[in-house]
């Protein structure tokens, strides 16, 4: 009787084990449902929230919602969430860099603002703080552009109603004018059109030195561009007429070509033949001459077969001519192919002389800016790939504004050319110059040590400081001042340049006619 109770007793104890057991898969149960709900609420908010951003994203969210509301198992959307993930990924990455140019365009257009003129002081006290907060999500960028415009708006109602505004509205801002002017007198230096296109250029040029009002600049720049126009139409009929002329030139040789071709196989089949048949002849003669003992009596077959040798022989007088006209046709051929070949070559030549001077500034001789962005983008690859050191210095000349103003234009020219004829003299082969703006030229030293490259540029500094300019009777001293810097950690060509300008303009600051490094 005791052991059936104790029996009982570890009965009643696993039962209740078990109904333990049961209520506690069933709460994990329903936690797990309630989590797995969650998450697919989670999932389905967050793709509308992101609606917009992309449409392929778009597409594949609105497909995941439609199965997660339709309760699949989450399980088998893994493949189409990864998908997703890459998607989001890509979309961040550029939502990320629209945002910094965003922040760079916020930046560009509050400088813009800033130079309007006639803008009050409240209005440049707003655009001032604006333009000082920081901007750390993209809701708060959003908010800044929102803010812009509405500055934007505010001044170009300020501007409307402003009589001096309307007064000046057909003018041009002094600043822009400048710039226009100088962008105009690089363009044509750069430029290397002859005949009447390039002497009109040329005299334009000498107006933009001397000086031009707003409106006869606005002429200036609308006859530098019908230049242009007309230059460039010049250029691609002139290329066109080149190339049409070589494409009939090819023709006609492979007209002929095919044709000698021809010829010749039919010569080569014909001479075949006659050889053929002049064996058989020559056969039949010796068979003739050792069997008949009698030639007399073989005489008649003897001469059907000397007429066959002399109709052989009028075919083979025929096929020479054929064969000197072929030879012609082939001589004719090899000139025209000569002809071509130094036609091309001399287009060639052309092709390569407007390649250096598309890379050459006009007037300093050293390489212009098209170039230096080349260079640069060189030595960068070779840096990230052997990571050995590149200097980049910019080197500016201290006071050249007023050596033109002083002077004369033709001066500061004298002293931009002889100034970049040094430098370039005292750079190795492998080291490069540029005229990076006009009295701005940029070097780039690769594989060169500390104190090779502080030698280089001390030099550099201290020859130009000795170089004897004289103008109107005056001994003039001219120095420059450099900024330097080397590629490091994550740097792109545009990190180096803008490094570059900040270690000059500290330079300038602190004194001109000095060298300093920026790391």
């Amino acid at each position: 009787m005791t052991d059936i109770n104790a029996v009982v007793s570890e009965v009643s104890k696993l039962r209740l084990r078990l109904d333990q057991a049961q209520l506690s898969y069933r709460d994990a149960s329903l936690k797990s449902r309630r989590e797995i709900v969650i998450l697919k609420r989670l999932i389905s908010r967050l793709s509308v929230a992101c609606r917009g951003l992309d449409s392929e994203l778009d597409h594949k969210l609105a497909e995941l919602r439609s199965e997660l509301e339709q309760h699949k198992d989450v399980s088998k959307l893994i493949p189409r969430l990864a998908i997703i993930e890459r998607l989001v990924t890509r979309q961040a990455n550029f939502t990320e860099k629209e945002t910094q140019r965003l922040e760079q365009q916020i930046g560009q257009s509050g400088e813009t603002l800033k130079r309007v003129h006639g803008l009050p002081a409240q209005l440049k006290r707003e655009l001032r703080n604006l333009l000082g907060q920081p901007s750390e999500t993209l809701a708060q960028t959003h908010k800044q552009v929102i803010r812009i415009l509405e500055l934007y708006e505010r001044a170009l109602k300020l501007m409307a109603v402003s009589s001096e505004a309307m007064v000046k509205k057909d003018s041009l801002d002094h600043d822009l004018q400048l710039q226009l002017t100088s962008e105009l007198q690089r363009l044509i230096t750069e430029l290397d059109f002859d005949g009447e296109a390039g002497d009109k250029l040329l005299s334009i040029r000498n107006q933009l030195l001397i000086g031009a009002t707003p409106q006869n600049l606005i002429e200036l720049s609308l006859e530098v561009l019908r230049q242009v126009l007309d230059g460039t139409r010049q250029e691609r009929r002139s290329s066109q007429q080149f190339l049409d002329s070589v494409n009939s030139d090819l023709a006609t040789l492979q007209k002929t070509t095919n044709q000698s071709v021809g010829q010749s196989e039919a010569i080569y089949e014909h001479r075949s033949e006659m050889t053929s048949e002049l064996a058989d002849l020559a056969t039949s003669i010796r068979q003739g001459l050792s069997e008949q003992k009698n030639l007399e009596h073989w005489r008649p077959t003897l001469t059907e077969l000397t007429k066959e040798l002399l109709v052989l022989a009028e075919r083979n007088k025929a096929l020479e001519k054929r064969e000197r006209a072929l030879i012609e046709q082939l001589g004719f051929n090899e000139n025209k192919i000569n002809n071509l070949f130094e036609q091309t070559q001399d287009f060639r030549r052309r092709l390569n002389d407007q390649e250096r001077k598309m890379f050459l500034d006009n007037l300093t001789r050293v390489y212009n800016r098209a170039a230096l962005n080349d260079r640069l983008e060189h030595e960068y690859r070779r840096w990230l790939r052997y990571q050995h050191p590149v200097c980049v210095a910019m080197i500016d000349i201290d006071h050249f504004k007023e050596i033109n103003d002083s002077y004369g234009h033709l001066a500061g020219d004298k002293v931009l050319k002889i100034i970049a004829r040094t430098i370039r003299q005292m750079l190795t082969d492998t080291d490069f110059i540029a005229r990076f703006g006009d009295d701005e030229f940029m070097i780039i030293l690769p594989d060169t040590n500390e104190e090779e490259r502080n030698k280089c540029l001390s030099k550099i500094r201290e020859t130009i400081a000795q170089l004897p300019f004289r103008f109107r009777d005056q001994n003039v001293s001219i120095s420059v001042s450099i900024g330097a810097t080397l590629f490091d950690g994550n740097d792109t060509p545009t990190d180096i340049i803008e490094r570059t300008d900040k270690a000059l303009f500290s330079a300038k600051s602190t004194g001109r006619n000095r060298m300093l490094w920026i790391s």
